[in-house]
């Protein structure tokens, strides 16, 4: 194998850059960090700086760490202040011309024996590699924000890229205690375009007026035990950046329905509103803490299921894609459906249900047994799947087309949407909780209701469902 990397470049000390810069440098690896705007690289060292003096404050960090990356991080006045770099890694503006431009410049300064990689999480590596000359040292290579905290990087090659390089690029994410994925270059790789769903279908539940943002949030953190709900990640990353992702993977996708951008997003990004680095987005920041506290008492919906049915008489079902009416008309009774779960409830529990033909006095009486059991009920309108069961029914869809098309086992798209972006459960993980009839039922009916084709069952969902893996 060639020799190790021991200098690296970054292009672009935004938030990407800045966190790979750090990530690099804390490994003992000497750093260039480069930025177009004057002054932008040398405030990115010292936020990082700054950073690791807040992460010691609290313990989570070590002078050491801040010491390595003083030292190894040097500030480049000029682009060619990265000739000595053994790998530069770009990390700017998702714009082809913009990366075509970076690379071409670059071709030019660094030695033929320099790796280069862009961070890009929406374009096309053969795309990018079409603008240079030497497109065999060149590969893909997308960390996950934060950098320094996340713990799965994409590597991607492109059609000419030479299989040293990425072996060459594996070998550094391991040593920067990271796990590599080699994937394939399609739209929004694997991680990106397995979790378009996480935010697509929350928008069109918004869309349809199946309950608000925040609502949305807390049930799915509570149900499917996300950090963060798709609304709060989308403020974070920025909705312009979001859109921008979207959109790269639905023209990929030849304008596929399940990947339309929503129109809010668009409105939004108009509006200026683009989340928490203009003070609003799907909120407004500063941000009021309203979520709940305390645990529950109760770890399942299924026991829950149980206490209301003994508490009250009234029918409680467990969503499978069925409203409340259709399941009501069958019944020839008034019913309540609550959304469902994987794996058990951890702290304060939101839940969202749909009824109906109930009394207000039964829906007023079955929240406070809820409410005594640690589990604030949520009524949404009465839709298929409800709110967890519904995203969760667009992440196993997108993931068994994933799966069918090659580009990972069932175990690999689970690990990388579980370190890529925190998920406790992957979308094989979530199947097996759910049960295939749930997510077939639910996929029909919500196809009754958009009959774009967005809610198409995957040909694969079945062998996808069945796939052994190793927990299996």
């Amino acid at each position: 194998m060639d020799n190790p990397v021991n200098i690296a470049g970054v292009a672009g000390a935004g938030t990407m850059g800045r966190g790979i810069a750090h990530l690099l440098a804390r490994s003992g690896i000497k750093t260039i960090l480069y930025d177009t705007q004057e002054g932008v690289a040398a405030k990115a060292k010292a936020l990082i700086l700054a950073d690791i003096d807040q992460r010691i404050a609290r313990g989570k960090s070590t002078e050491g760490e801040r010491d390595a990356c003083a030292r190894n991080i040097r500030i480049a006045g000029t682009l060619q202040d990265m000739a000595p770099a053994h790998l530069v890694i770009e990390a700017i503006v998702e714009t082809l011309d913009a990366k075509a431009t970076l690379f071409q410049a670059l071709e030019l300064i660094c030695p033929e024996n320099c790796l280069l990689a862009t961070n890009t999480s929406s374009l096309s590596v053969e795309a990018i590699a079409r603008t240079i000359q030497h497109p065999q040292r060149f590969a893909g290579l997308h960390f996950f924000n934060p950098a320094p905290l996340m713990k799965l990087v994409e590597v991607v090659a492109g059609p000419q890229t030479e299989a040293s390089v990425t072996e060459r690029l594996s070998v550094l994410v391991k040593t920067l205690g990271k796990q590599a994925i080699e994937v394939r270059d399609s739209p929004g790789f694997l991680v990106n375009r397995c979790a378009r769903p996480f935010y697509g279908e929350a928008l069109q539940m918004l869309e349809d007026s199946v309950t608000d943002a925040a609502t949305i949030d807390m049930c799915l953190k509570s149900s499917g035990g996300f950090p963060l709900g798709p609304f709060e990640l989308i403020d974070l990353v920025g909705v312009d950046i979001n859109l921008a992702a979207t959109t790269s993977v639905w023209e990929g996708f030849d304008k596929l329905p399940r990947f339309k951008p929503s129109p809010l997003l668009e409105t939004m990004k108009t509006e200026g509103r683009l989340g928490r680095k203009t003070g609003s987005g799907f909120f407004t920041y500063p941000r009021q803490d309203n979520e709940l506290a305390g645990d529950s008492p109760i770890s399942t919906v299924k026991a829950l299921k149980r206490q209301l049915e003994t508490r009250t008489g009234v029918a409680v079902h467990l969503s499978d894609g069925r409203t409340a009416r259709e399941l009501s008309m069958d019944s020839r009774q008034p019913v309540i459906v609550l959304d469902r779960q994987t794996g058990n409830w951890r702290g304060p529990v939101s839940l969202a249900f749909a009824q109906h033909d109930l009394r207000n006095a039964d829906i007023q009486s079955i929240a406070l047994q809820a409410k005594s059991l640690g589990v604030e009920l949520h009524e949404v309108t009465d839709t298929p799947g409800l709110v967890f069961l519904r995203v969760a029914a667009m992440l196993i869809n997108e993931a068994a087309f994933a799966f069918g098309q090659g580009l990972a086992t069932a175990d690999g798209i689970d690990t990388a949407l579980k370190l890529g972006l925190n998920f406790r459960h992957g979308p094989h993980e979530m199947l097996q909780a759910l049960g295939i009839a749930a997510i077939t039922s639910t996929l029909e009916r919500c196809s009754t209701i958009h009959p774009s084709g967005r809610y198409d069952p995957c040909p694969a969902l079945t062998s996808f469902a069945e796939e052994q893996t190793e927990r299996s």
